[in-house]
C-alpha cells in the first residue's frame, strides 16, 4: 500500500473539491486527470450562489472572468421571454480558468496533483484499489472517480448502463471582446436560451466579460449537428453573429442525466462524483453544483472511513431517479410532454420557479 488515504481521479469542479476538503483536514490525497491545466472545457459556464457558498469562494475575491447577472431569457418559437430577479442570482465564468483556480486551490491545501497522466485500469483488491496509469501503479484504501461522462473509475466500478439517459452537446468559446459583444445583444451578460422545437434540448448565446459562448445541447431526436446548424443559421440571420466573427472551432461532449438508476456511486473502496455519478441537473444539464455539492458528499464520507455512505448520501441531495414523479414523467405521451414543456417555458411563474430556479439552481 502506498502512501496516500486517498487517489482522486479527475481534476473538474468535483475533483478538486474533493482533493480540496479532504487534504485540509489532513488527508495525503493524489489527484490525477490526463489534461494539463488550464484545460478547454466545454459548458456554456455560469456558477450559482450556491456553488461559491459551497466552494468558500467570495466573487469579489475571484481573480478571473466572472460576469454577475440578474436576468436570463428563454426563447420559445418566435417568443423570447425574460425573468429579472431584484440582484444577482449566478455568475458567468470561463471554465479553463475556474477549473485551474480550483485545481491550484486544492494543490495549495496539499493535495499532491498529477497533470497529463492517464488512467488506465482501476482495480479493487481486498487491501485497496489499484491505479494503473502510462507510467505507474499507484495504490490507495480508496478511490474517487471524478472524471466525467468517461470516467475510468465509473466505468470499472459503477455498473455504468447502456439505458441511461446521454445528453450530447456541440458548443464553442471565443474571446471576442466585450465592447463588440455589447454591440451585437441588448442582453450582455446574460444567459439567451432557445428551447429546441421537440423539447429535448435547448440552445444557448451566453456573453460574459469578453467571450461569447455559443452551444445546443440534446437528448435524442434530432442528430445535435443538425441542431447546431439551425442554431447558427438562426443567430446569422438576426445579426447575432456577423460575417466577419471567427468562432473557435466548436467541440462535442456528453454527459447522462439521472433519470434511471444504472450508476452504482459509491462502494466501500469507491465514490463517484459529478457527472461520474450521472448528477447534471436534467433538462438544464447543469453540472457544476452537483459536482460540487456531491464532492463535499464524498470528501466527508471518505474522511469518515465510510465512502458505501455517499450513495445514500448523494440519494438524499438529489433524489432518487426512479421515485413515482420520475416513472410517471417518463410515461407522458410526446404531445403532452411538450405541451407541458412549453407552458413552463412561457408561464412567467412557471419558468421562473421550475426551470429557472429548479432546473438551473439560479436564485
Amino acid at each position: 500500500m502506498s502512501g496516500w488515504d486517498a487517489v482522486v481521479v479527475g481534476g473538474g469542479p468535483g475533483g478538486s473539491t474533493v482533493a480540496w476538503r479532504l487534504a485540509r483536514a489532513g488527508a495525503r490525497v493524489l489527484l490525477l486527470d490526463a489534461a494539463t491545466f488550464p484545460r478547454v472545457k466545454l459548458c456554456a459556464g455560469w456558477v450559482t450562489r450556491t456553488v461559491l457558498a459551497d466552494l468558500e469562494l467570495d466573487a469579489a475575491a475571484y481573480p478571473h472572468t466572472i460576469q454577475p447577472f440578474a436576468a436570463a431569457s428563454l426563447a420559445v418559437g418566435d417568443g423570447e421571454h425574460e425573468t429579472r430577479w431584484g440582484g444577482t442570482v449566478s455568475y458567468g465564468i470561463v471554465r479553463a480558468e475556474f477549473d485551474a483556480f480550483l485545481l491550484g486551490r486544492a494543490a495549495r491545501a496539499g493535495a499532491e496533483v498529477r497533470e497529463g497522466v492517464r488512467v488506465r485500469a482501476v482495480t479493487v483488491r481486498p487491501d485497496g484499489v489499484t491505479v494503473e496509469t502510462d507510467a505507474e501503479t499507484v495504490t490507495a484504501p480508496i478511490v474517487v472517480g471524478a472524471g466525467g461522462y468517461g470516467c475510468p473509475v465509473g466505468r470499472a466500478l459503477g455498473d455504468v448502463g447502456a439505458g441511461e439517459a446521454v445528453v450530447v452537446t456541440q458548443e464553442s468559446e471565443t474571446r471576442v471582446g466585450a465592447e463588440r459583444l455589447r454591440a451585437l445583444t441588448p442582453r450582455f451578460g446574460t444567459p439567451e436560451l432557445r428551447l429546441e422545437p421537440d423539447a429535448q434540448g435547448y440552445a444557448w448565446y451566453f456573453t460574459k466579460g469578453d467571450f461569447l459562448n455559443v452551444g445546443v445541447g440534446a437528448v435524442g431526436g434530432l442528430p445535435v449537428k443538425a441542431r447546431l446548424e439551425r442554431l447558427l443559421a438562426s443567430l446569422r440571420s438576426a445579426g447575432r453573429l456577423p460575417a466577419d466573427l471567427a468562432l473557435t472551432p466548436f467541440r462535442g461532449h456528453a454527459y447522462a442525466v439521472r433519470r434511471t438508476a444504472p450508476r452504482r456511486v459509491a462502494g466501500e473502496r469507491f465514490c463517484l462524483v459529478g457527472d461520474a455519478a450521472g448528477l447534471a441537473r436534467d433538462f438544464s444539464g447543469e453540472g457544476i453544483g452537483p459536482a460540487v455539492r456531491s464532492g463535499l458528499l464524498a470528501a466527508s464520507a471518505v474522511h469518515e472511513g465510510r465512502p458505501a455512505a455517499h450513495a445514500a448520501r448523494v440519494d438524499a441531495e438529489f433524489g432518487r431517479p426512479d421515485g413515482l414523479l420520475a416513472r410517471l414523467t417518463r410515461r407522458l405521451p410526446a404531445a403532452l410532454t411538450l405541451a407541458a414543456a412549453r407552458l413552463a417555458c412561457t408561464s412567467d411563474t412557471l419558468r421562473r420557479r421550475l426551470v429557472f430556479e429548479g432546473a438551473f439552481g439560479m436564485g
